[in-house]
């Protein structure tokens, strides 16, 4: 299976460098591709000469159009799937093989990381945000889907292919697994630790909460 990377970055400075580091151990440089959402901190040179294909935006317009950005990288250089991660260090590429062998084992279109809701691993408030979603999208889908906000994901290249996404920010992500299931393509699980040192979030809780709920009436509307 031709797997390649899409790691969406916004101003996450030196910890690109970290990740970039780890996914390198499991993919080579020439698979991976970071999209730069306007950021105004520079590090293109420092992934450029790593031969690591760079997608720049001129400006910033959501984690939902750097995903697609990648998306449309990956299709047209042929992969058979794609692994999103974040830049910003949260997400540990050594898990990048589980990723791949629970695909491969169960033949899944989708594979979802799973994070603990522990609170010596998680802020509270995160923990409580994501319970309800993961509620409002297994409703949705009538499945079980415990984490249904991960950003780390092994996606096939042929769910992209079916499914026309028009949201921009993080409810993209919840946009996609939705119109996958509903569309009959299978999920499944990986168990993933995540770090959640980086003090700084480019989340607005309002905005992003309100773009949510928009997001869930229009799937209502549309099924």
């Amino acid at each position: 299976m031709k797997v390649g990377v899409v790691i969406p970055a916004f101003n996450v400075g030196k910890r690109i460098e970290d990740v970039l580091l780890k996914v390198r151990r499991y993919i080579p440089n020439r698979c991976i591709c970071v999209v730069d959402d306007g950021s105004t901190e520079r590090n293109g040179n420092m992934i450029q000469k790593q031969h690591i294909h760079l997608i720049r935006h001129q400006k910033n317009n959501g984690k939902g159009e750097a995903l697609k950005s990648g998306f449309r990288w990956i299709l047209s250089d042929g992969f058979d799937g794609v692994l999103t991660l974040d830049g910003d260090g949260q997400h540990d590429g050594d898990a990048i093989p589980d990723f791949i062998s629970t695909m491969e084992r169960t033949s899944a279109d989708i594979v979802l990381g799973i994070r603990r809701f522990k609170l010596r691993e998680m802020p509270f408030d995160r923990i409580c945000s994501n319970r309800l979603t993961s509620l409002f999208v297994s409703a949705m889908t009538k499945q079980w889907i415990p984490d249904s906000q991960t950003g780390y994901r092994l996606i096939k290249s042929d769910v992209l292919k079916h499914i026309a996404l028009n949201t921009s920010h993080y409810e993209t992500e919840t946009e996609l697994l939705i119109k996958a299931i509903r569309k009959g393509f299978s999920v499944s699980f990986c168990p993933i630790v995540v770090n959640y040192d980086n003090p700084i979030s480019h989340i607005d809780r309002m905005k992003d909460t309100e773009r949510f709920c928009k997001l869930i009436i229009q799937l209502i509307k549309e099924k």
